[in-house]
């Protein structure tokens, strides 16, 4: 196995400043250089498809508003009045401003796929969505400020007085954005109406919602989950799951595609595969190009049981750095998903019977 640097080093030491690793430029720049081929109208269009068909697994490869995980920190769900609203950008700055949302929609350049996930979602849950976002990358708004030198972190404060932060470097990655449209729509009220923040590769606790206030500062700013002892860095991990056999589900002999979805970050998934003896052999499933390298990738498996009985199913994804999806420690499982995110294998148990 080739010796790589990890994402969570490759994170680490962007937040202490290593612009030379890519940011400021594009995060994992030409992964997936099929992914640039696609225009804006290209991209829009695929919104078109709802459900579709990767070699015999039906799923919604996009999902729809209605249907994208929500989740606060309270119960709240700003009424912001789009004629008083106003995006401040100040802190350690020079020129400090403000935008409308219509000022900000005359900045936009930025279309694309991001998968989104919760850190508190367990191994196999189904807190993790994905949708084509539209808005204005971080670094236009913030350059525009004229920041000053030894800033340290990027705050970022919600209408309902949510806040996080990313280290400053992030910020100038043209991966990183403002959303202010979702799947093609004005962004919906409960997904952060007018302007939220939108960070590939990190967990959702750091894409505000309902963004009133961009702060640089010079300190290392800890938002609302840091101070409660959750990661600061929330980088998702390597994952896959599957979607398809639920938990439980009686299948019948004979052929069955098993199918999920993976995700790798920036480096992209090179491989899933599956396992139907208890992780003792694996088996490669066929895999689709992501939307984007900021997208989750579908995976689909052809089974056929060789005999009726029960069954466990397990998945792992291997990344392009060639690292494998592991088993959890016994901490790990402990704590679940307290303070970097859940990890671990997903597997289902399902039972395999003659038809009639």
């Amino acid at each position: 196995m080739k010796k790589s640097l990890s994402r969570r080093d490759f994170f680490r030491r962007a937040g202490a400043g290593a612009i030379g690793l890519g940011f400021g430029v594009s995060l994992f720049n030409g992964i997936y250089q099929y992914a640039e081929a696609l225009t804006e109208e290209e991209k829009h269009a695929l919104l078109m498809k709802g459900t579709v068909n990767f070699m015999g697994f039906m799923v919604k490869e996009i999902t729809p508003n209605d249907e994208f995980y929500i989740t606060t920190y309270s119960d709240t769900v700003p009424a912001i009045d789009l004629n008083k609203f106003s995006l401040r950008i100040e802190g350690f700055v020079e020129k400090p401003y403000r935008l409308t949302l219509k000022e900000l929609e005359g900045m936009k350049d930025k279309t694309e796929f991001v998968t989104l996930e919760c850190i508190g979602n367990p191994v196999g849950g189904d807190s993790i969505s994905n949708a084509l976002w539209d808005g204005v990358t971080l670094k236009k708004v913030i350059e525009k400020a004229v920041p000053r030198t030894g800033i340290v972190k990027t705050a970022f404060f919600a209408e309902d007085g949510y806040s996080d932060s990313i280290p400053y470097p992030l910020s100038l990655s043209e991966d990183v954005f403002l959303a202010f449209r979702m799947n093609g729509e004005p962004l919906p009220r409960k997904h952060g109406y007018p302007l939220r923040a939108v960070v590939p590769g990190i967990y959702g606790m750091k894409h505000v919602k309902w963004l009133s206030k961009i702060e640089l500062v010079n300190y290392d700013f800890k938002g609302y989950w840091e101070k409660k002892g959750w990661s600061d860095e929330a980088i998702i991990p390597d994952k896959a799951q599957i979607l398809m056999p639920m938990e439980g589900k009686t299948i019948p002999l004979g052929n069955y595609v098993i199918g999920g979805v993976a995700f790798a970050g920036g480096y992209g998934i090179s491989k899933v595969q599956v396992s139907l003896d208890k992780k003792k052999t694996w088996h490669d499933a066929a895999i689709k190009p992501p939307l984007s390298k900021w997208s989750w990738t579908l995976w689909s498996f052809d089974w056929k049981p060789s005999k009726a009985g029960e069954y466990t199913i397990t998945v792992r994804g291997i990344d392009r750095a060639d690292k494998v999806q592991e088993s959890p420690s016994l901490l790990a499982k402990l704590f679940r998903s307290f303070p970097d995110g859940a990890k671990g294998l997903h597997s289902v148990n399902v039972k395999a019977e003659k038809k009639g």
